[in-house]
């Protein structure tokens, strides 16, 4: 009886080589990870305190992106978690006046809301909305403080009482507010790619804005450190198509700097993202907020 082993002969081109195996496993995850991305969700990183404290600087969030995608058939529905966006929900969207950004901030109204702002304090439906995602910065020399901001706690001081007591002070007449542009219907016909926010002077929106109607197809989105956020009250609404989705989770939180408020850098190609690499694997112990690490924002 014969010891020799049968060797099976496969047909020719039916053999593979470990590199030609090797590349289809990874065009493979390439593909399943483009289509996460795509259509499941994203790694986002927080480079800013605009939305301290709810979202810390170095906060890496996992968005759910078919949260506010419109659904093309009935079934859908049934099967995924699928909803239009809700005031109070923490979205991910284009930022409007350069769509290659993405920002993140606090949806405060939804299309047909009154919103209207007096003394810092967001009013929408004629009801003062806060609560403990609201931060005020009442001194200067302090760090923002969480709500909620009833009218008989103090909020600081407006940007118009300051340049009031500044003008003031200094000999001059007081500068007069200017006119929010963005509820000229014409605006939201604008392609606004490219076009600077407004700035801070003469407009004392920030903190004082009147009443208005948020129109259809858009929502409002503020910050939740209210003095130190660059959102819809410096550049208008957020067309609905812009919405990429939402926060579900913050999967990893990394102090930059080592503290809480040196900004993240925003990777602008290869040489920046070695780095963030580098400094992420070199301080992983030291400088991870262990305790937000895996929270679910609210």
């Amino acid at each position: 009886m014969s010891d020799a082993t049968n060797e099976i002969v496969l047909p020719p081109g039916v053999a593979k080589g470990a590199i030609r195996d090797n590349l289809e496993v990874v065009c493979f995850a390439v593909l399943l990870i483009m289509f996460f991305k795509t259509f499941v969700g994203q790694q986002f990183t927080i480079p800013s305190a605009s939305m301290r404290n709810t979202l810390m600087i170095g906060d890496h969030l996992l968005v759910n992106k078919f949260l506010f995608a419109k659904s093309q058939w009935s079934w859908e529905e049934k099967f995924f978690p699928m909803r239009g966006v809700e005031r109070g929900d923490i979205i991910v969207f284009r930022y409007p006046l350069n769509r290659d950004m993405d920002y993140v901030k606090r949806c405060v109204a939804v299309p047909g809301d009154r919103v209207e702002i007096k003394s810092k304090r967001l009013y929408v439906n004629g009801k003062q909305i806060t609560g403990e995602f609201e931060h005020h910065v009442v001194k200067s020399s302090e760090q923002p403080e969480p709500g909620p901001w009833p009218l008989s706690r103090d909020v600081g001081k407006t940007r118009a009482e300051q340049a009031s007591e500044f003008a003031t002070n200094e000999g001059h007449l007081p500068l007069q507010g200017g006119v929010w542009p963005f509820l000229d219907p014409e605006s939201l016909k604008t392609n606004r790619q490219g076009l600077a926010p407004l700035g801070e002077e003469p407009f004392y929106f920030r903190d004082d804005l009147g009443s208005f109607v948020v129109p259809v197809g858009h929502v409002m989105a503020m910050g939740d450190n209210r003095e130190n956020s660059a959102d819809s009250r410096y550049w208008g609404f957020v067309p609905m198509d812009h919405l990429r989705g939402r926060p579900f989770i913050v999967w990893w939180s990394f102090r930059e700097g080592g503290n809480d408020d040196t900004n993240a850098t925003v990777p602008d190609g290869p040489t920046d993202v070695a780095k963030n690499f580098f400094d992420g694997f070199r301080y992983f112990f030291v400088r991870t907020r262990w305790e937000r690490t895996g929270t679910i924002p609210k």
